[in-house]
């Protein structure tokens, strides 16, 4: 007898989640990587809100868990692994008389990484903090850059050593031990925070300047949150230490 609850709104937006991601995945091998980067937006959006929905109604469950977890391998780690191959990891290789693209390595390796970042996610208790940069971001940093790039007229096969470079600081941030400020308790409750209040009306305002460049610019910052609060811990660590040892020099 199968005793997990299983709700009908939250699952069915993690249903339109994963199902976007597919569709990004044909639209991606037919050529059509505008289409599939916005389709990869559009899954990110639904699998916020199916959890976001979920804690609001009270109607979460562990089968709904183990759903969008399942959805988001096929969402944020294939969708965006064939996106980044058909875009510019194709006409990638380095290496010469290589049996195997070095393209097909750096998705294989985005992919991997994806996995071993949900894995451990399954696995933590954290509610405040993700480990690691959460691979939703991951693949709205892929959408975004393209969207971006393509809208000002900037071709990233003419710098693809960079283009490589990033994909794999995006790999190594989702599997990386830093630690990124969670979203997902804030607007729980009925009442919230002025100071988030004005915070969220005031990036809606500035959004609406340049939709992509602004969105893909506050996923950056979110991106490097990570690595620059752990180099502020370790400075403060550090600064501790030099402070508790000249009291105890002076004592």
């Amino acid at each position: 007898m199968i005793r997990n609850k299983i709700y009908l709104i939250p699952n069915l937006l993690t249903t339109g989640s994963v199902l976007c991601g597919f569709v990004s995945i044909i639209y991606s091998f037919d050529g059509y990587l505008g289409i599939a980067a916005n389709l990869i937006i559009a899954s990110f959006i639904l699998d916020g809100l199916d959890g976001r929905v979920a804690r609001i109604t009270k109607t979460t469950s562990e089968f709904g868990a183990q759903y969008d977890s399942l959805a988001d391998v096929v969402s944020f780690g294939v969708a965006p692994s064939v996106f980044l191959y058909q875009w510019f990891l194709n006409d990638v290789n380095f290496l010469i008389n290589s049996w195997l693209e070095l393209g097909v390595i750096i998705a294989s390796l985005y992919l991997v990484s994806v996995l071993l970042r949900l894995a451990r996610f399954n696995t933590s208790n954290s509610k405040d903090f993700f480990i690691g940069l959460p691979c939703p971001l991951g693949a709205v940093l892929v959408s975004l850059s393209f969207i971006v790039s393509n809208k000002s007229g900037l071709d990233v096969t003419i710098n693809k050593e960079i283009a490589v470079l990033v994909t794999v600081l995006i790999s190594f941030l989702m599997i990386s031990k830093f630690s990124y400020f969670s979203f997902k308790n804030i607007g729980d409750d009925e009442r919230i925070k002025f100071y988030w209040l004005f915070f969220i009306i005031f990036l809606l305002v500035i959004t609406l300047i340049n939709p992509p460049m602004v969105l893909l610019l506050l996923a950056v910052i979110y991106s490097i949150s990570g690595p620059v609060m752990n180099l502020y811990r370790q400075f403060r660590k550090r600064k501790n230490i030099y402070s508790k040892d000249n009291k105890d020099k002076h004592a």
